[in-house]
């Protein structure tokens, strides 16, 4: 990165980051910004520091940048005063105890108390965090998104695997591509074994080993799953866990500064295990060799003004772009300095660096980001930068150095002979004339136009060509085209010599402006060529990956391109998409530059950021080898391999689900709505269900459909569907034989539906329809797509029935019956509870209400299974009526206070209905009859009496009107509670152990002869509250003593309902 430095103002000067810091991190940084040597750093360091030990870093970048103020302070510090007060410091300090730097015995390293000035952090910091938040919200989706490049499969495993972007993370992928694809260091990762730990570990270790880790399952289904693309999303969390340990917080990845980082915690890793291989004691340290730092590991002799050398460890290269126009040129200035001394930035060579030892891969970084101080904004330099497919390291080795050296010497005087002519040939491009310039030659034609008005030359020669006097002159002779200019008034004699000089005068013009670029071509081939020598190519590398970025300094993409040596060819990577590619295609994405695109230059030109060269010698580098995974690699795959079939069942499900939402999209507008999707009952497409009909059963349902759910993939839906309302039909296809036998101790009709039409021999459509009903309307969960895609087909199925309007109506009558039949029973079992409770009052009532619509379900003959067993029924109530009238004699005896008046108004009125009932409750009217008439001849006249002699009178009349009862009920788990209650009976009353259903079926046909006036709907009025029955009354205006009733006939204990629990008002006559 470079840095364009300015001095930083004074009100951005309280922002203060004190921070402790290596002082080797320190100098990495800095020359990785300036580019300069690390004894001019170290030296500006001191010269920085101010009163306490501590030095600003932004000042240390300045005065590196500012030559005057880098002489000055390199000479003040050659001469130290012993005053601490005499040393000058930017950077305020509200410490007044000197911190000097602390040195480590074990590592020899300086720790110092760096002051970072960050004018813009208290803004930048949130930004940055919701930057990390929006970045991670993005991973996230990406990773429940799941896509066809998710399931897409290789036609073999030779096929390379890409990896798939999961929100931000070409960084991650372009890198570790490029390093998986080299052989050894993909076996290198993949022979990564962890051992049993004898001490405790670091964070730095414990994070470095699942970092490893991690990226060796990666690796293992890059190798060996089907996939085409891979998710890193797990490798790249643990890399994000480590973040911090690498020294840098980057918020844009880099992809350079990713693989240094990527490289040191797989080193740590092994590095933790050569350290297990130590005994305890550390008595007998055994040798260990750690193989990624022999991988990437070199070492340069750094040599200091001939007399100082030291040698240091060489991991990365890091070439600055400026003034570097390729490879060869961007190493020898980093390592030699630039044996071109005209370089405006070049400043004295103070040390060269040789290399001594050379690492097997070499990491060469591009470093293309410029930084400026002043508008605290970073960009790209996007200037063409050359390299090749081979790199020879000859000229920098130290054993060439004096081949080098004077090979040097030559290139310098060919660089100022370069520099000379390039000057003359300006000279003349660039002839000076008041305060601009302008080519010489143009300015003699446009003199001889002028005075002639004849052009002397149409076209300009290119300046890159070369044209001999001998060539030019008879042309120019030949080409006098007129032009449209007018001539100017001069003599004969003063034309004669325009005509005559000025053609001369510009021969030799250009005749020396080719010669000059003639001799600066053979300078410039004569510098390239001056290390062709077979001495320095013996030490070859070859180029193994360039990762490119296209894009801004601050947003853009990575890709990469690698060289499959097994294969000779080259591929890009570019995150899951991998294809074949050529040299020329890998160099126009590396050079960088501009590109002109719609008659302007675009500079979003992509360029290289980092090369991957490696040991041409070392074959075992690029030579691949079978490997067979290991137990833990094995179990990796084969959940992939699960996981992988479970998103290609997700996909096609999600497209099953489209498809079939398409379809009823399509119905919907085309076709009207058939009548039976708009009945009460189901009331169209997206309106809630029944809750009376569907929520019995739901469970039932989803039981049956999940059990089938795993074939939707390979059974078409539809025929799936009809499969399965089948097996529902023919689990509840309950003949009325089969329920008749269980009864009363169990009524199969109240488990499903089904039970019930089938039971009254109803039609297979309508059982079917009310199955597919049931299915499309029902609530699934919106995580179950196969539920859903039942719900759908179910959905266009319906409209695919055709029923006439007879069937719906029928349809709808069955519905409403069974509905009915289910509040029958919640009323009989409200009024077995309170009964149980000695409640008689409200029990009669229940009791009463669900007789009344037995009664009116069970007139029709032919379907006999639609109504209760009315033997039970009609016993429970005689039985509440026979137990409430023994509590109300006896206290009519013991107490004289007692007054009829409740049996008067409750009692009489719902004992009346028993007369129009069987034999069996008439005969029980007339004992009770027979009781009270009993009880007044026991009576003397007196007050008591009289009372008495009127509860008679109305006892032995006849029934005149219709009662009507306002009831709630519960309809909760009716077929457990009904088979509790009728044990309950039976316990308490052995009367009720008798066979109920032979009487039922004697007493049957004279029920019906006897009760002809029941053949009408019973009217039962509906409970409303008090607002919404004033309205409807409003709106019907019924006479005031007449019920309500529901048009469809069905029960207004049904009313509101929706399978809730209300309370149970009072019963009225």
């Amino acid at each position: 990165m470079t840095v364009d430095t300015a001095a930083v103002p004074d009100n951005k000067k309280n922002n203060l980051s004190i921070t402790k810091r290596d002082r080797r991190d320190v100098i990495r940084q800095v020359r990785e910004i300036t580019g300069l040597d690390e004894n001019s750093i170290n030296q500006t360091i001191e010269a920085c520091k101010d009163g306490t030990g501590r030095y600003s870093l932004e000042q240390v970048i300045s005065l590196l940048f500012d030559d005057s103020n880098l002489r000055n302070n390199l000479q003040r510090t050659a001469q130290p005063s012993n005053n601490p007060s005499q040393q000058t410091s930017n950077v305020p300090t509200n410490n007044p105890i000197a911190a000097g730097p602390t040195y480590d015995r074990n590592n020899d390293t300086i720790t110092d108390d760096v002051i970072e000035i960050s004018p813009e952090i208290d803004n930048q910091q949130p930004t940055d965090d919701e930057l990390e938040r929006a970045l991670l919200l993005s991973r996230e989706t990406m990773e429940q998104i799941i896509d066809e490049s998710d399931i897409a499969e290789r036609k073999s495993l030779d096929e390379p695997a890409g990896l798939k972007n999961v929100g931000n993370t070409c960084w991650f992928n372009s890198v570790v591509q490029a390093l998986y694809t080299l052989p050894y260091f993909r076996q290198l990762i993949l022979n990564f074994q962890y051992p049993t730990i004898n001490r405790s570990l670091t964070d730095s270790e414990q994070q470095a080993i699942c970092f490893t880790e991690e990226l060796r399952y990666l690796f293992a289904l890059m190798l060996k799953s089907p996939r085409r693309s891979i998710n890193p999303d797990r490798a790249i969390k643990k890399f994000k866990n480590t973040r911090k340990l690498c020294g840098v917080d980057f918020s844009h990845e880099d992809c350079s500064e990713f693989a240094m980082h990527l490289i040191d915690l797989i080193e740590l890793a092994y590095e933790t295990i050569g350290k297990n291989l130590l005994n305890i004691d550390n008595t007998t340290p055994m040798s260990f060799i750690n193989p990624v730092n022999t991988l990437v590991t070199g070492e340069v002799v750094v040599e200091r003004n001939e007399h100082i050398s030291i040698r240091e460890a060489l991991r990365q290269i890091n070439i600055q772009m400026i003034d570097s126009s390729n490879i060869y040129d961007g190493l020898e200035t980093l390592l030699l300095g630039s044996a071109d001394e005209s370089l405006c930035n070049q400043q004295a060579i103070v040390e060269q660096r040789w290399l001594t030892r050379l690492p097997s891969v070499l990491f060469i970084c591009l470093n293309r980001y410029h930084f400026s101080h002043t508008t605290k904004q970073a960009s790209k330099i996007i200037a063409p930068f050359e390299f090749y497919p081979e790199l020879y390291l000859d000229r920098y080795m130290l054993i060439n150095k004096n081949v080098t050296s004077n090979k040097r010497n030559i290139a310098k005087t060919l660089y100022a002979q370069l520099h000379d002519l390039e000057n003359t040939l300006n000279s003349y491009l660039k002839y000076p004339c008041n305060d601009e310039s302008f080519a010489l030659a143009n300015a003699i034609r446009v003199v001889y136009e002028f005075a002639t008005g004849c052009r002397l030359n149409p076209t300009l020669p290119k300046r890159t060509e070369s044209t001999s006097p001998d060539q030019t002159t008879p042309n120019r002779v030949r080409q006098h085209t007129q032009v449209p200019i007018q001539p100017s008034h001069i003599s004969p004699e003063e034309l004669q010599f325009i005509q005559n000089a000025l053609p001369i005068w510009l021969t030799e013009v250009e005749a020396k402006c080719a010669n000059i670029r003639e001799e600066i071509q053979r300078l410039k081939n004569e510098l390239k060529q001056l290390y062709d020598e077979p001495q320095l190519k013996q030490v070859r590398y070859t180029l193994h990956a360039v990762c490119v970025h296209e894009g801004s300094a601050t947003l853009g993409h990575f890709w990469t391109y690698v060289y499959h040596n097994d294969r000779q060819k080259w591929y890009r990577y570019n995150d899951n998409e991998v294809c074949e590619t050529t040299w020329t295609d890998v160099f126009d994405a590396g050079i960088g530059g501009q590109r002109a695109q719609n008659n302007r230059e675009e500079p979003r030109v992509p360029s290289a950021y980092l090369l991957v060269y490696i040991n041409a010698e070392q074959e075992s580098l690029s030579n691949d080898i079978q490997y067979e995974l290991p137990v833990d690699l094995q179990r990796v795959l084969d959940d992939d391999l699960v996981l992988l079939q479970q998103q290609i069942e997700s996909i096609k499900l999600e497209q099953l689900h489209s498809d079939l939402k398409s379809i009823c999209e399509r119905i919907e507008k085309q076709q009207p709505v058939h009548r039976a999707l708009m009945i009460p009952f189901f009331a169209g497409p997206n309106a809630p269900s029944d809750s009376e009909i569907v929520k019995p059963v739901l469970d039932s349902t989803l039981r049956v459909l999940k059990t089938y759910a795993p074939k939707i993939l390979s059974i078409e839906v539809d025929r799936l569907l009809q499969e399965i309302v089948e097996k529902e039909i023919k689990t509840y296809l309950h003949t009325a034989n089969i329920i008749t036998s269980a009864l009363p101790h169990n009524d199969y009709r109240l488990q499903h539906v089904l039970s019930y039409l089938s039971a009254n021999r109803v039609e297979s459509i309508y059982r079917q329809r009310v199955m597919y009903d049931i299915i499309r309307l029902a609530t699934f969960p919106n995580d179950d797509i196969r539920l859903r895609i039942f719900k759908l087909q179910a959905q266009i199925i319906c409209n695919d029935m055709q029923m006439s309007n007879d069937e719906v109506q029928e349809y709808q009558k069955l519905l409403t019956d069974y509905k009915d039949f289910r509040s029958v029973i919640a009323a009989f079992l409200a009024g077995c509870q309170l009964m149980n409770e000695d409640k008689f009052e409200d029990a009669i009532t229940y009791f009463c209400v669900a007789c009344e619509y037995n009664l009116r379900l069970s007139k029709q003959c032919t379907l006999p299974m639609r109504a209760m067993d009315s033997c039970l029924l009609f016993k429970a109530r005689r039985l509440c009526f026979e137990r409430w009238n023994d509590v109300v004699i006896n206290r009519f005896k013991t107490d004289p206070e007692y007054r009829l008046d409740t049996m008067t108004h409750q009692f009489l009125p719902c004992l009346m209905q028993l007369k129009l009932s069987s034999e069996e409750d008439q005969a029980y009217i007339t004992e009770i009859q027979r009781i009270w008439c009993l009880l007044l001849d026991k009576l003397e006249p007196t007050e008591r009496s009289l009372s008495l002699e009127e509860f008679l009178q109305r006892l032995l009349e006849q029934p005149i009107g219709q009662h009507y009862h306002s009831v709630s009920i519960n309809k909760h788990q009716l077929v457990e509670r009904y088979e509790e209650a009728v044990r309950d009976l039976i316990h308490r009353y052995p009367s009720f152990s008798g066979s109920t259903t032979d009487q039922q079926q004697q007493q049957s046909p004279n029920r019906s002869n006897r009760t002809p006036v029941l053949t009408a709907p019973v009217p039962i009025p509906v409970v409303i509250p008090q607002q919404q029955q004033q309205q409807q009354q409003q709106e019907n205006r019924l006479p005031e003593n007449m019920p309500v009733i529901d048009p469809r006939g069905s029960s207004p204990m049904q009313q509101g309902d929706e399978e809730q629990e209300s309370s149970l008002p009072p019963s009225s006559s």
